[in-house]
């Protein structure tokens, strides 16, 4: 039987450059005339609510068949210690390499931990004791959590999409990007409704560069595989390589779940509206009544349309929040930042005004409870006519609001696109993959 081997990274970047994919890459060119991919190369994103990981939040792993472990685990190891020599990582990161055989996204133990690691906080002291019990080989440290949660991720039958990444000479690490928004949003028209998060409608530009001094040059994102290297058109410098990954982002799997609200957990929480403010800067803070008691939901002034209809919630709205527990509070309620927002049931009310004389048509006065009203203009007075009660007209409608293009999280599903399912591994060409365009 055919040895499978799955070696994942995590945290193999640092304040000075690189990056976890951009390793993975490098590393794949290493060994990939000893090996058999049997899978795509995996972009896996992480709670991005974790306050000491960058906001992506991503690891990525390696699925092939080879006969030892034992080669490409040193050969990793080795790797890693030469790429992050000259960028040493920050003193709370620590790149970690995890590496396992057989079917491991199969493996209960794994998959849970996976789990766990999309919306909740994952300790070290656990991740070490899953290595030590399943008898895996491992190396590093805080990048351990990544690079565990990595094995469990992105087995048979769950939503996945793409992302090509490509990477920038090293020559050119430290100069501005040059993608061209307007080839870009040409191409985006020609596709079909599989691009995913990579033109911003509402500022006109792309949403696909980084800002970082990372080696990514872009990465273009969304359910077509082979479509998405039409891209490389709006490209005008020219690139390292490229790589193409299978990724759980923007599929909202297992990101949020129906538990008690802890600091940095992703949790999808519901109930009344009890109050609305809006700040000096355009934050809008939406005090919820749940069941988990009361707490107060932030929307960003950045998230555009998710803020905008935020602002027009009242008293009564009855709502749905998709998002990430802060640990601090406003006022005295815990704070959630609001990833998303689903509008139930919109509360109808009414104002009540006083009434207008029927004889001169001027705004009329009470007397007095039960006592009717007076016109002070032509003196008309009755004790029949009541307050005029007017339904106010809502330009809040039920529905799901997100936040625009190039604000939604790596993990967040966008409403309308379909994504496929995986049902088996099978080889893939790394030559399809993986495109080297010019020697550093």
């Amino acid at each position: 039987m055919e040895n499978i081997i799955t070696i994942s990274f995590d945290d193999i970047d640092s304040q000075y450059g690189g990056c976890t994919t951009h390793f993975t890459g490098i590393f794949l060119h290493e060994i990939k005339d000893k090996i058999k991919l049997i899978d795509y190369p995996l972009l896996v994103r992480l709670n991005p609510g974790i306050p000491w990981k960058t906001r992506g939040n991503a690891s990525t792993a390696l699925r092939f068949i080879y006969d030892d472990p034992k080669e490409i685990f040193e050969i990793a190891k080795n790797l890693v210690d030469e790429y992050t020599n000259p960028r040493p990582p920050s003193p709370n990161k620590k790149p970690g390499i995890v590496i396992t055989q057989g079917k491991v996204w199969e493996d209960e133990n794994f998959k849970n931990f996976y789990k766990k690691a999309l919306s909740d906080v994952v300790l070290l002291d656990e991740t070490i004791n899953i290595l030590e019990k399943n008898k895996v080989l491992y190396y590093g440290g805080k990048g351990l959590i990544g690079a565990t949660a990595a094995q469990g991720s992105l087995g048979l039958y769950e939503p996945y999409t793409f992302e090509l990444i490509f990477y920038r000479l090293p020559d050119n690490w430290n100069k501005d990007r040059c993608v061209r928004d307007d080839l870009v949003l040409k191409i985006e028209k020609s596709l079909p409704a599989c691009s995913i998060n990579n033109y911003d409608y509402i500022k006109e530009k792309t949403s696909v560069k980084p800002n970082g001094p990372d080696p990514i040059l872009s990465g273009f994102r969304g359910s077509c595989e082979e479509l998405l290297w039409k891209y490389e058109s709006s490209l005008c410098e020219t690139p390292h390589f490229a790589l193409l990954f299978r990724s759980n982002q923007h599929t909202s799997y297992g990101l949020f779940n129906d538990v008690h609200p802890y600091p940095y957990r992703n949790v999808e929480i519901e109930g009344y509206v009890s109050n609305i403010k809006i700040l000096p800067k355009g934050h809008v803070i939406v005090s919820l009544n749940t069941k988990y008691g009361m707490f107060d939901i932030s929307f960003y002034k950045d998230t555009g349309p998710l803020n905008e209809a935020a602002k027009l919630l009242v008293n009564g709205d009855y709502i749905k929040v998709q998002g990430s527990v802060r640990p601090y509070f406003y006022n005295s309620n815990p704070t959630i930042s609001a990833y998303s927002m689903e509008v139930i049931y919109v509360n109808q009310y009414e104002k009540e005004f006083s009434p207008r004389c029927p004889i001169c048509g001027s705004r009329m006065k009470s007397l007095g409870h039960n006592k009717g009203y007076r016109c002070e203009k032509c003196g008309f007075e009755s004790k029949y006519i009541n307050k005029l009660k007017i339904r106010i007209d809502r330009r809040l409608l039920p529905g799901i609001y997100m936040p625009e293009t190039g604000e939604l999280m790596h993990l967040q599903k966008e409403k309308y696109i379909q994504l496929p399912i995986l049902s088996s591994l099978n080889y893939v060409n790394i030559n399809k993959i993986f495109k080297v365009y010019a020697n550093p």
